[in-house]
Formats: structure tokens, sequence, C-alpha cells
């Protein structure tokens, strides 16, 4: 009964944050791009002053690979929410992997669209694939998960 439960919960938690993850993906992309580089320089920032073998690398080159890395764990964990979301509703793990996949790339092809009409920030082919990849990465870890015996597909 307990299972159960903790079930009929997870079948409202899971679209919640994965809608949630949308809004969040939006609120970033909307912001101007001078606000953005600030941002993720000051990330750097940090992590250089709490990481001193960091600075050993160039601080545009780190600028670039935490912003490609943010759209890999984004789109990454914005596929495993919806993917855990669906398994409720799709139980054929061939269909499952290709909706959340969709979902996801294709949110990921809207955001960068959207972002071509915020001041100073771009549209870029290498994001939209880099979205992609980690949307297919983050649905096919709940297709890992499933075929645990412990997480049969309801």
């Amino acid at each position: 009964m307990q299972r159960s439960r903790l079930s009929r919960a997870m079948q409202w938690i899971w679209p919640v944050l994965s809608v949630g993850m949308m809004a969040l993906l939006f609120y970033s992309s909307s912001m101007p791009g001078d606000e953005s580089g600030a941002a993720s320089m000051g990330i750097i920032d940090r992590l250089q002053n709490a990481l001193p073998p960091l600075r050993l690398f160039d601080a545009d080159v780190l600028h670039f690979l935490l912003r490609k890395g943010a759209h890999f764990a984004a789109y990454f964990t914005l596929a495993f929410f919806t993917a855990q979301a669906l398994k409720y509703y799709l139980w054929q793990r061939r269909w499952l992997f290709l909706a959340a996949w969709g979902i996801a790339s294709l949110y990921g092809v809207a955001d960068e669209i959207h972002q071509y009409f915020v001041p100073g920030r771009a549209c870029l082919l290498s994001d939209m694939v880099i979205n992609s990849v980690g949307a297919f990465f983050g649905t096919l870890l709940v297709l890992y998960l499933l075929r645990k015996p412990s997480h049969k597909m309801e």
C-alpha cells in the first residue's frame, strides 16, 4: 500500500519537475547575453578561487566548457524528468524513449530559437546538438533504471 501511494504521488511529481525545468530553462535563456555571460563568469571566478589548480586554465576556455556543460546537464535533467513522467503512460520502452527524447530535444530547439530574439544571445546549431545529446543520455538513464527488477514499468 505504501508503494502504491508513493507511485501515485510520483505520477504528479515527475510532470511538475519536468514543467518546472522547462520554466527554469526559459527563464535562463531569457537573460540578455551580457547578464548571462557575467553570471557564468562569476561561477568561473568562484570555481577558480575554490579550486586553485583551475587557475592554470584560461578563463575563456572554462567559460566555454561551463556553458556547454550546462546545456548538456540541463537537457539531461529535462529528459530524465520527462521520461520518469511518461513511464506511467507509455509501457513500451521504445515509445518511452522516443517521446521523452523527442520532447526534450524539441524543447531544446525551441529554446535556442527563442534565444535568437534575446539581446546578446544567439541561436546555435551546436547548442541544439548538445541539448539533444544530453536529452539522449537522460532518457537512457531512465531506461537503464527501469531494467532493474525493483523498477518495473507500471
